[in-house]
């Protein structure tokens, strides 16, 4: 069975997208099938150029065969890009998923948000995403990890993904080649899905 992983989150703009391209490609770098899955109606499907699989999830019935067939895998790695704004679809999703990872910001509004959807799907863990690289900017930024940590204990990853200029060169209609920052923004992506996956599995052991 291949790991089914759920980038999810109400709110728009926390890199969900980013996050699942990143992950999905760090996947591969470390030499490990992996597939993408668009479920947004709102965006177009582009696998050109892209190392890993890219697949159109974007109908419910296509995503329901998708995460069927992906319980027939023996390996690899199911990324499922949620689209936002869906909480019943996200809560379906979550409920089969192996990992459901919820990306946020440093920002009151992202805490918040953050917080509604960790209540709402308890399974699911925090990531901070697009982490400033500054040292005083992170410093600032600390807390509201630290305040999430506090109100839910062990369901935050602390090790963020720091920001990269990685957002157009992933999202564009071609990724024949990707630079070296998002190679290396990929590889450090997918360690932390693979650490939190490995967490969870001990948990549940």
């Amino acid at each position: 069975m291949s790991n089914l992983i759920f980038i999810g989150g109400q709110k728009g703009g926390t890199t969900k997208t980013t996050t699942a391209h990143l992950m999905s490609l760090g996947a591969i770098l470390r030499g490990q099938p992996a597939a993408y899955v668009l479920t947004d109606p709102n965006r177009v499907l582009k696998p050109e150029g892209r190392p890993y699989g890219v697949m159109d999830g974007r109908d419910g019935a296509d995503l329901a065969k998708i995460i069927t067939a992906s319980s027939n895998t023996k390996n690899g790695w199911l990324i499922i890009d949620g689209g936002g704004n869906r909480p019943e679809l996200d809560k379906a999703i979550a409920e089969q998923a192996d990992l459901t990872i919820l990306p946020f910001r440093g920002s009151e509004e992202d805490l918040e948000t953050i917080s509604r959807d960790l209540a709402a799907m308890p399974n699911a863990v925090a990531l901070p995403s697009a982490w400033p690289t500054n040292k005083h900017a992170q410093e600032a930024a600390r807390r509201f990890i630290d305040a999430l940590e506090q109100v839910y204990p062990g369901r935050v990853i602390t090790t963020p993904i720091y920001y990269v200029n990685s957002a157009l060169e992933l999202l564009a209609q071609r990724l024949d080649s990707p630079s070296t920052p998002v190679r290396n923004a990929a590889r450090r992506a997918f360690s932390i899905l693979s650490d939190a996956l490995g967490k969870v599995s001990v948990k549940e052991g």
